[in-house]
């Protein structure tokens, strides 16, 4: 029986070394498995995160440019320089997301600049015909330049938008 004993013994070890090495061979392929899926999960939902907060941009940076519209609508008029400004005015205390507002004339020479930050200006005469925001506003109608940081704050966006095109108008008589 000692014989025997002993290579049973020897076969219990294996075995329960076959089984332990299988067990933790299914832990860690598991634990693997497992960290895969969770990472995935994260992508997915990190991906979902940054389209909602995309479309919640795209959404404020719209409602500005609507806000931004009835300002160009009018074509320049240097007599009406106070309207304008009062204009701007009303615009920067609706909008609180503006900061800083300049209006140029057809040649890109700024006529008026209204801000929260600076004292206002007017009729200034700087040249910003050259500035890649006034070339952009006329072919496209809207400019947004990079984003960038005042002293450490909340983010900034340069943009600019033309005066959308005139429309004719034709009116018809006699017919409803």
């Amino acid at each position: 029986m000692g014989l025997r004993g002993r290579l049973f013994r020897k076969y219990a070890v294996v075995l329960a070394g076959l089984v332990s090495v299988a067990l933790i061979a299914n832990g860690l392929l598991d634990i693997w498995f497992s960290y895969r899926e969770q990472r995935a999960l994260l992508v997915r939902i990190q991906a979902e995160q940054a389209a909602t907060a995309a479309a919640r941009i795209s959404h404020f940076v719209t409602e500005i440019e609507g806000q931004m519209g009835w300002t160009t609508q009018m074509a320049w008029n240097p007599g009406d320089i106070q309207q304008r400004r009062l204009e701007a005015l009303r615009l920067l205390r609706q909008v609180p997301a503006i900061t800083e507002l300049s209006l140029l004339d057809a040649s890109g020479r700024e006529q008026l600049k209204v801000s929260r930050l600076a004292m206002d200006v007017v009729r200034s005469g700087i040249d910003r015909s050259g500035e890649p925001a006034f070339a952009a506003a006329l072919v496209r109608k809207v400019f947004h330049g990079p984003v960038y940081f005042r002293v450490q704050s909340e983010p900034y966006d340069h943009g600019a938008r033309g005066r959308p095109p005139r429309r004719r108008c034709e009116h018809r008589r006699g017919q409803s």
